[in-house]
């Protein structure tokens, strides 16, 4: 099995595993690969989240549509 999850913090690894369902004595592999911050990646991570809740590029549009 191959699961990745992005964004988790250091101290919600132990819940994580337990969630998972994972044996204290299974081996795993864990790949950890520090979160950057800059711009592109923070407005990437919007842009995943506001799809994965349905935001569409022709409802974007009108969000950015100019009324004036």
């Amino acid at each position: 099995m191959k699961q990745v999850i992005k964004n988790l913090r250091v101290s919600e690894i132990p819940n994580v595993i337990a969630q998972l369902g994972l044996s204290p004595d299974q081996e795993v592999n864990l790949t950890i690969e520090e979160t950057s911050d800059d711009l592109l990646s923070i407005m990437d991570n919007i842009g995943e989240k506001a799809q994965a809740k349905g935001l569409t590029e022709e409802k974007l549009n009108e969000l950015l549509a100019d009324e004036s």
